[in-house]
This record gives structure tokens, sequence and C-alpha cells, in this order.
């Protein structure tokens, strides 16, 4: 088994420089930082119309 290095934890400003740089967008928790995934129409749909209710 091999062991994975841990992941460094970034501060809220050098996510904001490192994400501007990338090709897909990133989510940002507590220092860790995660690819997301790509959103469906009606995914969207559904979420604009919950923000609005």
């Amino acid at each position: 088994m091999v062991a994975a290095p841990k992941p460094e934890k970034m501060t809220p400003q050098e996510y904001l420089d490192w994400e501007e740089k990338q090709p897909i967008k990133y989510e940002y928790m507590n220092g860790r930082v995660f690819a997301m995934t790509g959103g469906t129409i009606p995914h969207n749909d559904i979420a604009l119309t919950a923000v609005f209710i």
C-alpha cells in the first residue's frame, strides 16, 4: 500500500489566486479544495427556483 501525501491547506487568498488560473471550477471548504462536478440544466432550473421561493 502506498501512503498518500497529506493535502496541504490553503488560505482563502491562496485559493482565490490559484483558482482563477484553473480550467475547471473548485470549491473551497475549511482550507481544502475540491473539484466541483458539472451540473445539468434540470438541476440548474431547480436550484434557481428554490432560491426565489
